[in-house]
């Protein structure tokens, strides 16, 4: 009981409760207040970032409060001294969930969101808790496209940003679009992780997008078919069926959190990002799976 008392009180004093504040800064037009989540890390030296992207459901839940597992996320990262900013890209623009309306009905596209991460650099270059040569930007789903579209090498309007992520952390993206791009390419090594039976996002187009990417020269691609899973494999919810997946034929998915492939993603999207990041992990998975209990967001 002592040596276990002794562990826990170990990683309380490492592992100080998530702070949060939210945030409005400029999009990249000027013409919009783009909103966000800042959980800076308590440190007296700039740390790595992690600039995180909701999937279609948006940030929000039903009662306007942010969804609680932004707050465990940014734990994760703040655990290991990376500062995180939970990006909005719905809200200011008056949308709430997407999954449901068809892609070519959509008003907010990847382009849209790809402006605001760049957006959201330039916001944390000035942060001085932000090593702005250590930024990461993470997304699941319709915010995992965003990170492919951030990731653009052949693209103009990345090839024109003064400040570009050092990498990218894609779960289970739609990759047929990008696929379908001629000249895409990288411009920073990825990691994308994608589940065997999603019927949401197929996992054959990122296979097959990824079997495309590779080649001598070329930024790290780091891709993983994780067996047995589903859209949303990471999570905790229940595998059952989505009515409302809009950019399906029938408008259903199945999605549903499966439990070793959450374990095993979480494990390789954190050493991914300390080799990347150059940010040594300070706790083991199993204890940063474990003990993560972030502050709740004020309303």
């Amino acid at each position: 009981m002592l040596a276990r008392l002794l562990a826990l009180c170990l990683l309380v004093a490492v592992w100080p409760a998530a702070a949060v504040e939210q945030v409005a800064f400029a999009a990249a037009d000027g013409k919009l207040q783009l909103a966000g989540w800042w959980f800076p890390v308590a440190s007296q030296v700039p740390r790595p970032a992690v600039i995180a992207l909701h999937g279609c459901g948006g940030l929000l839940n039903a009662k306007k409060q942010l969804n609680p597992v932004w707050p465990r996320q940014a734990g994760y990262f703040n655990a290991e001294q990376m500062n995180v900013l939970v990006l909005d890209s719905f809200t200011p623009r008056g949308q709430g969930s997407i999954c449901a309306i068809p892609n070519r009905q959509r008003t907010v596209s990847e382009e849209d969101r790809r402006d605001d991460v760049f957006a959201a650099m330039a916001w944390l270059a000035a942060q001085p808790q932000v090593d702005a040569s250590r930024i990461a930007v993470v997304g699941w789903s319709h915010g995992a496209q965003t990170v492919l579209s951030v990731l653009d090498a052949a693209d103009r309007a990345v090839q024109a940003q003064p400040l570009r992520p050092r990498a990218g952390v894609a779960f289970y993206p739609g990759c047929r679009k990008f696929l379908s791009m001629r000249r895409y390419a990288l411009s920073a090594p990825l990691l994308l992780m994608v589940g065997e039976l999603d019927d949401w996002t197929p996992a054959a187009d990122c296979v097959a997008l990824g079997n495309k990417l590779r080649g001598p020269g070329r930024p790290a691609l780091d891709l993983t078919v994780y067996p047995g899973s589903y859209h949303g494999f990471d999570g905790f919810a229940a595998v059952g069926v989505r009515e409302d997946a809009g950019n399906t034929r029938s408008g259903k998915a199945t999605a549903g959190g499966n439990a070793a492939a959450r374990v095993l993603s979480h494990a390789r999207m954190f050493d991914f990002l300390a080799a990347q990041l150059e940010q040594p992990l300070r706790l083991s998975h199993e204890q940063r799976m474990k003990q993560a209990q972030p502050g709740a967001p004020p309303r």
